[in-house]
């Protein structure tokens, strides 16, 4: 069964939560500190796009930067 990417907290757990995300982004120091920080403004700098998508593509995840600009786009109310 394929994983919702609803949200930047779903791509940060499918690519294995906050530490392995800041280690996929490149930060060498407080990668889960940075990757929760990401999980908690759900947003997610566009200069890290690339190698999240690479990342996902090796792991055979559904993220590529169509989805990234899905979950970034603003949320509006149901009708």
């Amino acid at each position: 069964m394929p994983v919702a990417m609803e949200s930047v907290p779903d791509i940060i757990a499918a690519l294995g939560g906050p530490t392995a995300f800041g280690a996929i982004c490149g930060f060498s120091k407080n990668q889960g500190a940075r990757g929760s920080d990401m999980r908690q403004r759900e947003s997610i700098p566009v200069v890290y796009w690339p190698r999240i998508v690479e990342a996902a593509q090796a792991r055979g995840l559904p993220i590529d930067n169509d989805v990234l600009v899905r979950v970034h786009q603003p949320r509006t109310a149901a009708a």
